[in-house]
């Protein structure tokens, strides 16, 4: 396990050049579409990160939280949360969004708010040496310029939801 901000940024070098880009999703998403559901329609993403009725899908939350996922030894690291803070989360507010966070937006910016979820998630997992499929397959999609944004279906059947902004 990871235990110092210095070793983390070095193990998570992929991910951390992602974060310091001054731009998201400039282009379409590039990666493996297989058992993936890519959407293009901001209201159906907005629809699958904040829907919480479980009436069509699962909650994406649920998916992506749950007890299940983690195992209860999982380390939820504070120093990492702090960093996150004292960095101002690799300056999120300030990023060109190429209009995907207003496509997204229906209230307070929701793509805000669950990358900056992602990126505590994600870093812990670097730190823990320890990364749950779904969480693989979310950093892989930040990776190819999409924003893993729901599950259709009920977990674990079902796709991993993918807006795509071009």
């Amino acid at each position: 396990m990871r235990k110092h901000w210095k070793d983390l940024v070095v193990v998570a070098a992929p991910f951390i050049e992602y974060l310091d880009r001054d731009a998201y999703f400039t282009k379409p998403y590039c990666g493996d579409g297989s058992n993936k559901l890519i959407i293009q329609d901001g209201k159906a993403a907005f629809k699958y990160a904040s829907d919480d009725s479980f009436d069509d899908f699962d909650e994406w939350e649920t998916v992506t939280d749950s007890e299940a996922v983690f195992p209860e030894s999982f380390d939820w690291s504070s120093w990492i949360d702090h960093n996150l803070h004292k960095n101002r989360y690799f300056g999120i507010e300030a990023k060109n969004f190429n209009g995907a966070d207003i496509r997204l937006t229906q209230g307070p910016c929701l793509l805000h708010e669950l990358m900056i979820r992602d990126m505590r998630i994600i870093l812990n997992c670097y730190s823990n040496e320890y990364f749950p499929d779904i969480w693989k397959a979310i950093l892989d999609v930040y990776l190819h310029d999409g924003f893993p944004c729901g599950w259709d279906g009920r977990y674990p059947e079902g796709k991993l939801v993918v807006f795509s902004n071009f």
